[in-house]
């Protein structure tokens, strides 16, 4: 975990305030953040965030905000677009959102559409199942029945969920699963997916490899397209294997190869079930169903309970006190009043809660056309998100513009506005007109998409 750099980093993309760099890589970036305690955001803006509603009592719950990076959405990839690339995220938002267990880190919220896309998940706190298993090793300590069974459990569970909302993870490995307070858990499936090959928006063609290779099964790296869900089984059994020999995956770095794997090190009572999954033909490997019940006998021919297993598996992460040390920044109630007051001053003029910082961010990160108050606005069909404010929802009433108080006739102390007087109100000039912002369009084109096939009008 690294400090912000002023000079490079954001302190606010959409609703979430940015603590701390979490980590980065060819596509993108992650930081811990904490959605605002922002009032009068608007329907349209929550709407455009796909943000759920704000839960007062976890107001300082913390999320990893996952940001898409200019180099990436500007470089080749096939001959997809930019356009392109952010169409496909705005399709893969909506599916993780139907995407809900507690194996899973909960969406928050995403922008597609801003300058740097960003998606907003729950954050959990704690060491990511490869920092564990080195620092086990480290001891000369590997993982006992109850443990193992119970991170394999807990990660069928999470696949099971990932692939009954149609959607593959291609990229499941030790440092993508989190042993938060709560139990294990699969994090990055929804920036994997942006490598779709249902579509011919996806960002890598046939004959291309997508993943790590030293858990991705063979098909993987012949032809990502060709990937279902057995692949996703295959990397479960990797990742088990790695545990299993206390940190060495099953083939070396340049993935599969005919040969089978080492078995020296790998525990007689685990061998069984990782010789069914680690397997080159896809069809031949076992479901997610068969892997749960392998698991759930090794339990009950060790005598132990889920329940007991993980208690111990708690425990034997509390024991590594791994958990990574969080900022100031974070603790309850630590929000930063200026950045608050900025956010909230903007949305209270009509922008985006990030719009005190556009102008700057824009400027280092060099995005052409951005910030730029006499470049025209992009077109609605462009998909890009309209810069010029808007009116808010609930505006405050202006006071040059309101009737005059009607006074009490005994005290002369003010009583109330008049609702409706009795006399016209003389004419106002005319507004001026302001175009909607791009969250309230993106709502009102969903919804004549939805009016438009829909039998019930």
């Amino acid at each position: 975990m690294e400090e912000l750099d002023p000079k490079k980093d954001p302190q606010v993309l959409g609703p979430f305030e940015l603590l701390a760099v979490l980590g980065k890589g060819g596509m993108g970036k992650v930081y811990l953040a904490r959605r605002l305690p922002l009032e009068r955001l608007g329907p349209e803006m929550e709407a455009g965030y796909f943000l759920s509603e704000r839960d007062e009592a976890r107001e300082n719950e913390l999320a990893a905000v996952k940001v898409i990076l200019p180099e990436f959405l500007e470089a080749d990839h096939q001959d997809v677009s930019q356009e392109e690339k952010r169409a496909r995220f705005d399709r893969e938002i909506r599916s993780v959102q139907a995407v809900i267990s507690d194996r899973v880190p909960a969406f928050l919220g995403a922008d597609p559409e801003a300058p740097l896309p960003w998606f907003a998940s729950e954050y959990l706190h704690g060491p990511d199942l490869g920092s564990l298993v080195k620092y086990l090793g480290d001891h000369d300590v590997k993982f006992s029945v109850g443990p193992y069974a119970a991170l394999g459990l807990a990660l069928v569970d999470a696949l099971r969920t990932i692939h009954a909302a149609n959607l593959l993870h291609r990229d499941l490995k030790p440092s993508n699963v989190v042993l938060g307070p709560s139990g294990p858990a699969i994090l990055d499936f929804g920036l994997a997916t942006l490598a779709d090959r249902r579509t011919s928006q996806a960002l890598t063609k046939a004959g291309m490899g997508f993943g790590t290779p030293h858990y991705m099964p063979r098909e993987q790296a012949e032809d990502l397209r060709s990937v279902k869900e057995p692949g996703d089984v295959y990397s479960l059994g990797a990742t088990l294997f790695y545990v299993a020999t206390g940190g060495r995956p099953p083939y070396g770095k340049w993935g599969p190869t005919n040969n089978p794997p080492s078995w020296t090190d790998v525990g007689a009572e685990f061998i069984p079930l990782l010789a069914k999954i680690i397997v080159h033909v896809p069809e031949q490997r076992p479901t997610l169903d068969e892997v749960q019940n392998d698991l759930q006998e090794l339990l009950i021919t060790s005598s132990l309970t889920e329940a007991t297993a993980q208690e111990q598996l708690a425990e034997l992460v509390v024991q590594a006190g791994l958990a990574p040390e969080l900022p100031a920044s974070a603790s309850p109630g630590a929000v930063n009043p200026v950045i608050e007051q900025a956010a909230q001053a903007a949305v209270d003029d009509g922008n985006a809660p990030d719009a005190p910082w556009d102008a700057l961010f824009n400027q280092l990160l060099q995005l052409p056309g951005q910030g730029d108050p006499q470049a025209p606005a992009p077109s609605d069909e462009a998909n890009t998100r309209p810069l010029p404010a808007y009116t808010p929802t609930v505006p405050d009433p202006a006071p040059a513009a309101s009737p005059e108080p009607r006074q009490n006739q005994s005290s002369g102390d003010t009583t109330s506005y008049r609702i409706a007087p009795p006399l016209p109100a003389p004419a106002l000039p005319p507004a001026p007109v302001r175009e909607a912002p791009a969250a309230a369009l993106r709502a009102a084109r969903d919804l004549r998409k939805a009016y438009a096939h829909s039998s019930q009008l």
